[in-house]
This record gives C-alpha cells, sequence and structure tokens, in this order.
C-alpha cells in the first residue's frame, strides 16, 4: 500500500542543507521515492493554527517498509548524520500508508487534527463532499503512523491533494463550508497548511 514519509525540517545552515539533499537524492530513487513537496514558508500558506516549518518535504514510496529501508539504509546514515549535526537541527518525520497521489503536478492540504468529540467529528467526515467539489482527493485520513524521527505525535493526520493552492483557499472559504468548518472546529482544534507541490 502507498505510504507518506511526512517530515518537519529544519537544518539552519543552507550549505549543510544542500549537502545533505544531495547525498539523500539518489537514496530516494533507489527506494522508489517520489517527492510531493519541498515547501518552505515561501511555498505553504498557513491556514488554521500556529504550524510554519521552515521546511515541510512529503514524500511518497510504494510501501511503508519502503520507507524504513530507506531511512535504515547503510548509504543513507552519513548524511543523516550530517544532518543531526548541525547545531539547532531538527527533524519531525512520520510515516504513514494512504491512497496513490493522482496528479503529478499539484498543491497539498496538509492538516494536523486534535479530536476532542469523536462523534461531532464523525459527522463533520460524512460531509466531506467539500474536497471532492474543489476537484480534491484524499490521500491520507489516518490516526496510525509510524515515528521515523523526533516527537511528532499528531493525533489525527490528513492530507488532500488539490489542482492549486487557490483552489483549496476556495475549498475552505467555500460559504457551503462554513457550517461544516464550523461543525469541525467544535469538535476538534487544527493545525493546516496549503502547500505547494514540488516543481522540477
Amino acid at each position: 500500500m502507498t505510504a507518506y514519509f511526512v517530515i518537519d525540517l529544519n537544518i539552519p545552515d543552507p550549505q549543510k542543507l544542500a549537502e545533505y539533499e544531495a547525498a539523500a537524492g539518489p537514496l530516494l530513487e533507489k527506494h522508489g521515492a517520489k517527492v510531493l513537496t519541498r515547501a518552505t514558508g515561501d511555498n505553504y500558506d498557513v491556514i488554521e493554527g500556529d504550524w510554519r516549518p521552515r521546511r515541510l518535504v512529503i514524500l511518497e514510496y510504494p510501501t511503508l517498509e519502503a520507507i524504513h529501508q530507506f531511512y535504515h539504509d547503510p548509504e543513507f546514515q552519513p548524511a543523516k548524520k550530517v544532518r543531526q549535526a548541525v547545531p539547532g537541527a531538527v527533524a519531525n518525520a512520520i510515516a504513514v500508508e494512504g491512497a496513490p497521489s493522482t496528479r503529478e503536478e499539484a498543491a497539498y492540504f496538509v492538516i494536523d487534527i486534535t479530536v476532542f468529540d469523536p462523534n461531532l467529528m464523525m459527522q463533520f467526515e460524512d460531509a466531506n463532499h467539500m474536497v471532492r467539489k474543489h476537484g480534491g482527493a484524499f490521500l491520507v485520513r489516518s490516526d496510525r503512523y509510524d515515528v521515523i524521527e523526533g516527537n511528532w505525535r499528531p493525533q489525527r493526520i490528513l492530507i488532500e491533494q488539490f489542482a492549486s493552492r487557490q483552489a483549496i483557499h476556495a475549498m475552505y472559504n467555500d460559504l457551503e463550508n462554513e457550517p461544516l468548518k464550523v461543525m469541525r472546529q467544535r469538535a476538534s482544534s487544527a493545525k493546516a497548511l496549503a502547500v505547494d507541490g514540488f516543481r522540477k
């Protein structure tokens, strides 16, 4: 089953970041990964909450096992050590199963949700036609994931794929969505980003 490696990454030294990405890049291909986004503050909008990653990376892999194989690959360890040795460097990373992505060029609505009224939240999720109305597709809706590195522990993670960031804003601000948004905000709190996809 398709899986996603979602990394909230901060490598404060631009030279070390470039060195790390150059070393890790060929190994992504080796393990069948596709880069969906490598967004910085210029490439995302905060939709809700206070989540402001320095760099949000989302990689699509053929399986969850492929993510673990990449992360533990002996060839990757020197690059990981370079990254971890940078003062102030932080990586919070999870691996989660989902549906295959459907577009080559896209934007992503990434949502870290904490639910405090599960019954009301179920009613909201039954009404998620707004995503389809605006051309979106669900890639991930899960409370089950593997922590790969760091201390990020989302209660529930959602990743939705859209044609553009504008489409995400159109869905979020749609008047039809207002009562659903109120319902969801009564049932949960969210940290949500609209993120540009990776352009080669």
